[in-house]
């Protein structure tokens, strides 16, 4: 009881904060449409590839950076409308919150800004024409961003890809209560209880913060939500099990972090393996360097790739398909041509650091390549990209988390508002925030979603089903 009136107090400040924020008056000017011809017969043309974090950043910075010149246009390609705030697929997993509420349409980011969006997929770039084709049709650049991001990578090993559930998008969050709900349900009512323990066992494969966060969030949701709905889970509980091929859980964090995350896993009941990787799975298990984890539900949390658009493009890649670029962001030989986030393989210009695939990294790249831009045209020089980590942000179950900033390191209830209000105030729409705020508030009140929601309804869509009306 104690714990949810502190939840409620804290989820009711950030609603207020965020009404407050919302009610403040705001001078935009009405956004001008551009057509395919203004574009093309602007002087400085600038492309923006993906409408992600490192996208979105550049085309906002751009504008800002770039306010009042004339003759430029500043396109923002993406396949999709909406901008998805993948650290709040989290809440949508554990049911405290809507998949519209981390969705920010582009073009209300447009909203008293110069930029323009065409929703299109970017089907192939030629460099050495400078253009990009679009299935909306050609457009050339003066000056092109590949902000295009990552897919998951799924490795050939036995069995994985034909067992194995990704996690990328508000869909996949939804699906994974699907998943969790199927599970219990299973073995609910399986008689054997070799395969009873198989359903209520479930196998992250992956370390790092989305493993991490993925367990928890599993944790969460089982605990908090279907338990009251499966007493019986209250003597038998869910056996969850992080495997992190690393020594380390979060590789790219210091030993510190590591430690800490996984102490606070353990003290929930989640088993971490380290230095263990899988080496294929079947029908009723996972087969790892160490052992056999019987289970019928897998979750894959580790790996990335650049999309087939990116390695296919005629320039230096690394093994992930990743651009190489030079300490300015740059391709090599093309010294008009950018790339930023998870689709670039990027050094610290100063110290020589491999440039992490964090969110704010890609901000902080698309904030430099933009100023980096705006200076060219203005004939200044360029000075190499250095990147600073702000901090680190990881939500456990439970009114739990592990914030780290600089060498401080917060834990618990502080770094459970911190992780809230943070995303709640970052999130560029002052409505999302409202829809987040309610969801939290709701949550508190009548507790999480504990139905089930098909993306997919096969028996609805199916000719027999036509038939018959």
């Amino acid at each position: 009881m104690r714990n949810a009136a502190i939840r409620l107090t804290a989820i009711t400040s950030l609603a207020i904060a965020a009404f407050l924020k919302a009610q403040r008056p705001r001078r935009r000017q009405a956004h001008r449409s551009e057509t395919s011809a203004d574009y093309e017969r602007a002087k400085t043309r600038i492309l923006i590839l993906g409408g992600g974090f490192g996208g979105a950043t550049a085309a906002i910075e751009l504008d800002r950076q770039l306010r009042g010149v004339a003759d430029l246009s500043i396109l923002l390609v993406d396949r999709a409308n909406a901008q998805v705030f993948v650290p709040l697929l989290w809440s949508v997993a554990a049911g405290s919150a809507s998949p519209a509420s981390v969705t920010v349409p582009l073009r209300t980011l447009q909203r008293g800004r110069a930029f323009h969006v065409l929703n299109a997929e970017v089907e192939g770039i030629d460099l050495e024409e400078r253009v990009v084709h679009t299935s909306a049709g050609d457009r050339n650049y003066d000056i092109l961003i590949v902000a295009l991001g990552s897919v998951t990578t799924v490795p050939d090993l036995p069995g994985v890809r034909e067992h194995v559930h990704i996690f990328r998008g508000p869909a996949d969050a939804v699906e994974l209560r699907n998943y969790l709900i199927d599970a219990i349900e299973r073995a609910h009512r399986a008689t054997d209880p070799a395969e009873h323990d198989a359903w209520r066992t479930f196998v992250v494969a992956g370390g790092g913060d989305t493993g991490c966060e993925l367990a928890a969030a599993i944790d969460e949701y089982i605990r908090g939500t279907l338990r009251k709905l499966y007493p019986w889970l209250v003597a038998q509980p869910p056996r969850i099990v992080v495997v992190q091929r690393d020594h380390r859980l979060v590789p790219l964090s210091p030993p510190r972090v590591s430690t800490l995350l996984r102490a606070h896993l353990e003290a929930q009941g989640i088993e971490v393996q380290t230095g263990v990787s899988v080496e294929r799975i079947t029908d009723d298990g996972v087969h790892t360097s160490a052992s056999t984890i019987p289970t019928r539900t897998v979750f894959w949390a580790t790996g990335v790739s650049a999309p087939d658009v990116v390695r296919t493009m005629r320039a230096a890649h690394e093994k992930n398909g990743a651009l190489t670029v030079d300490g300015c962001l740059r391709l090599p030989g093309h010294p008009n041509v950018y790339a930023i986030g998870d689709n670039a393989w990027a050094l610290d210009g100063v110290t020589g650091a491999p440039v992490p695939a964090l969110a704010q990294a890609a901000e902080h790249q698309a904030q430099y390549v933009a100023r980096t831009v705006a200076a060219s045209l203005r004939g200044e020089p360029s000075v190499p990209f250095e990147f600073t980590k702000v901090g680190q942000l990881t939500l456990l179950g439970g009114h739990d988390g592990i914030v780290e900033i600089g060498r401080i390191t917060i834990t618990g209830l502080p770094a459970w508002l911190a992780w809230h209000a943070y995303y709640l105030l970052h999130i560029d729409s002052w409505r999302n925030r409202i829809l987040l705020a309610a969801d939290w508030l709701l949550t508190t009140l009548v507790g999480r979603e504990s139905s089930q929601l098909r993306l997919h309804n096969e028996r609805s869509t199916s000719p027999e089903n036509a038939r018959t009306g």
